[in-house]
C-alpha cells in the first residue's frame, strides 16, 4: 500500500502537546487512519505555537505573571484563600483572541493546574507568588520543548501531553497508553508576505494551507471549523485537491454523555 502524505499545522499539532476538546479526536484520527502514513508540518505552525504562551508585554491584563505578582500586595481577607485570588487574577485579563497572549480563559486553562500543585500549607504571600510564577515559567518551558523538533523530526508521546483544557477531555486509555506520532518538520516553502494583505485573524492560516498544497499533501488535518473560508486564492490553492479532515469535538462530547 503506498503510503500517503498527511499535512498539519498549528490547530492539529496543539492537540498533541495539551489537552483540548480535540485532542482525544486528533490521535485517535491519526492512530486509526493514519499510523502507516507520513507526518509533516511547517516550520512557521510550529513557531506559531511557541508564540501562544509568550509574554512579551510585561502589563497586567496581557501577562499573566504579571498578574499574578500582584498577589504579594492584595488585603488578605478570611475566607480567601491564596489559589482562589490566584485564579480570580488570572481570569482578570484580557477577553480577545484565543491566543495565549491576549485571552485569559486561554490562560486560565493552561495555568490552573500549577496554582493547585501548590502547597495548601504556603500561607505566606511572596513564598506563594514566588513558587506559583517559577512554575509557570516552568510549564512554558515543557510546552516549548514540547514543539521542538530534533533533526526536523518532531517526536510526541501522549504520555507526555500537559494539562491544559482539562482531563475530561480525554479518556483514561489515552493517557495511561503510551503513543507516539513523529512529524516531519519541513522548511517553510514560501514567504509569507503573499498574504500580509489578509484579516490578521485568517493570515497564518491561509499561510499554512498553502504551503501544504505546495506541498501536494494528500490529506490536511485541521482543527478549524472555518478552514474553507482561510483558503487563499492563488491558483496553486484553487487547483490543487487534497482531502480535508477536520477535527471535532465530537469524542469529547461522548465521553461527557453530552450527545
Amino acid at each position: 500500500m503506498t503510503s500517503l502524505k498527511i499535512g498539519l499545522e498549528s490547530s492539529s499539532i496543539m492537540p498533541l502537546v495539551a489537552i483540548t476538546p480535540l485532542t482525544q479526536s486528533c490521535y485517535e484520527t491519526i492512530l486509526n487512519r493514519f499510523s502507516h502514513d507520513s507526518l509533516i508540518a511547517h516550520e512557521d505552525s510550529i513557531n506559531e505555537l511557541k508564540t501562544i504562551f509568550n509574554f512579551r508585554a510585561n502589563t497586567f491584563y496581557s501577562n499573566p505573571i504579571s498578574r499574578l505578582e500582584k498577589i504579594k500586595d492584595l488585603p488578605r481577607f478570611d475566607g480567601v484563600s491564596l489559589k482562589g485570588s490566584a485564579i480570580k487574577l488570572l481570569l482578570d485579563g484580557q477577553a480577545g483572541g484565543w491566543i495565549g497572549n491576549k485571552n485569559s480563559r486561554v490562560q486560565t486553562f493552561f495555568f490552573s493546574d500549577v496554582i493547585d500543585s501548590i502547597n495548601d500549607k504556603i500561607d505566606d504571600p511572596d513564598e506563594f507568588c514566588n513558587k506559583v510564577t517559577m512554575k509557570m515559567k516552568q510549564k512554558i518551558e515543557s510546552f516549548n520543548n514540547l514543539l521542538t523538533p530534533i533533526n526536523r523530526l518532531l517526536s510526541i508521546e501522549s504520555k507526555n501531553i500537559l494539562s491544559y483544557w482539562g482531563h475530561h477531555n480525554v479518556s483514561s486509555t489515552l493517557l495511561s497508553e503510551s503513543k507516539n506520532i513523529s512529524i516531519r518538520i519541513l522548511p517553510n516553502c514560501e514567504t509569507s508576505e503573499m498574504f500580509e494583505h489578509l484579516p490578521s485573524a485568517i493570515r497564518r492560516d491561509s499561510y499554512h494551507y498553502h504551503m501544504l498544497k505546495k506541498e501536494k499533501v494528500d490529506v490536511i488535518l485541521v482543527g478549524d471549523a472555518n478552514y474553507k473560508k482561510n483558503i487563499c486564492s492563488c491558483q496553486t490553492c484553487i487547483k490543487y485537491a487534497c482531502e480535508i479532515v477536520i477535527l471535532t469535538d465530537t469524542k469529547r462530547k461522548e465521553l461527557l454523555n453530552l450527545i
